[in-house]
């Protein structure tokens, strides 16, 4: 029997298009739009602001322009208290492609005259200082929330959680490593599939433990025992039960986006050996679709840094049934300084606009 394998290149997607997707907004296309605010939502994957436009008609048109997610607004000193209903708000951003009354949000004027930047920070950042150590008895003590540094105005690495001087991590959750090749199954798994449609981030599900734990900048949160750690993740909701009083897998694991995981400390830092996936994808973006099976298996090392207070992760990812070689990564949260909050994921985006009574 031949193997054939088929070259899958990863590409990292740009930020700004990260959840929405090309298709839905034409960033060739800026609008700027006032009317007076109807409603606000703070919710995820995409907050949104509704308003009426009057015509010069005098007819009345509703609009939605969307934000950041919910929790990243909030993370970053946003309220829906901005947005007083009735008060007269200007939006620029970038035209809905199907939805013509619709907008992503790239700056707002609000009533007093103040202008918001999709990203700006309306908080003091408690951005960690000097070196904290984490190590007892040769065990890291990881209890507490983590997340990656937020943006800046300009669509950056801000500094929120970040140690001075750092700079924005590579690839926010993507991986990286020699491009991978398919095998005949892995290709099978994808046939007829696309980003846009199957992409299970756009339906309100998690991806991976591997993307998910740093993607947009969500809060994560730690809890760490003698027997177990749990990792609570701020996107999509993953929780993950690292066993520390297992050294094998039991052989009854029922498969789950979550994954089946047990640790131990080496030299300082925890290794995680996770197998039990449930059949999905290690990437999905605009570069491609990298389909994973049953047999996935991942092992992750994680390490601190006592001087910047980075919890740095290092995976690997195999699947010989459904692709060649290995996946492999890093990323780096830090200690954050807001608490983590459920994801509860809303999806807006194809939903028909609805005209707030009252």
């Amino acid at each position: 029997m031949r193997f054939h394998c088929y070259l899958i290149v990863l590409i990292v997607p740009f930020a700004a298009s990260a959840h929405h997707g090309p298709g839905q907004f034409d960033a060739s296309q800026q609008v700027e739009i006032t009317g007076a605010v109807t409603e606000v939502r703070f919710v995820n994957p995409h907050g949104y602001i509704y308003f009426d436009v009057t015509e010069s008609d005098g007819a009345v048109t509703p609009w939605r322009c969307e934000l950041q997610a919910g929790s990243l607004l909030r993370r970053a000193g946003w309220t829906e208290d901005l947005f007083p209903i009735g008060e007269t708000i200007t939006v620029t951003g970038s035209q809905g492609r199907l939805e013509p009354h619709a907008c992503a949000l790239r700056s707002v004027v609000l009533a007093d005259g103040s202008v918001l930047q999709r990203y700006d920070q309306r908080r003091v950042l408690d951005a960690p200082t000097g070196s904290a150590d984490r190590l007892a008895a040769g065990r890291l003590q990881l209890s507490g929330t983590w997340a990656a540094p937020q943006r800046n105005p300009q669509g950056g690495a801000g500094g929120g959680g970040m140690a001075p001087g750092m700079g924005a991590p590579p690839a926010m959750g993507m991986g990286g490593g020699p491009a991978l090749a398919l095998t005949d199954a892995g290709r099978g798994a994808i046939e007829g599939l696309s980003h846009q449609e199957d992409n299970p981030r756009f339906h309100c599900m998690a991806v991976n433990i591997l993307f998910d734990w740093e993607f947009d900048r969500h809060v994560n949160e730690v809890i760490q025992t003698d027997d177990e750690i749990t990792l609570r993740y701020g996107f999509m909701d993953i929780v993950r039960t690292i066993r520390m009083d297992m050294d094998e897998h039991p052989d009854d694991i029922v498969p789950s986006r979550a994954g089946h995981s047990i640790g131990r400390w080496e030299d300082g830092a925890l290794i995680v050996d996770s197998v039990g996936f449930e059949e999905g994808f290690i990437v999905a973006g605009p570069g491609g679709l990298v389909p994973h099976s049953e047999d996935l298996h991942v092992v992750e090392r994680f390490t601190y840094d006592a001087e910047t207070q980075g919890l740095t992760r290092n995976y690997t990812a195999e699947d010989p049934r459904y692709f060649t070689g290995a996946y492999t990564g890093e990323d780096t949260v830090f200690p954050s300084d807001v608490p983590f909050e459920p994801y509860a994921c809303v999806e807006l985006k194809d939903a028909f606009l609805e005209v707030p009574n009252g």
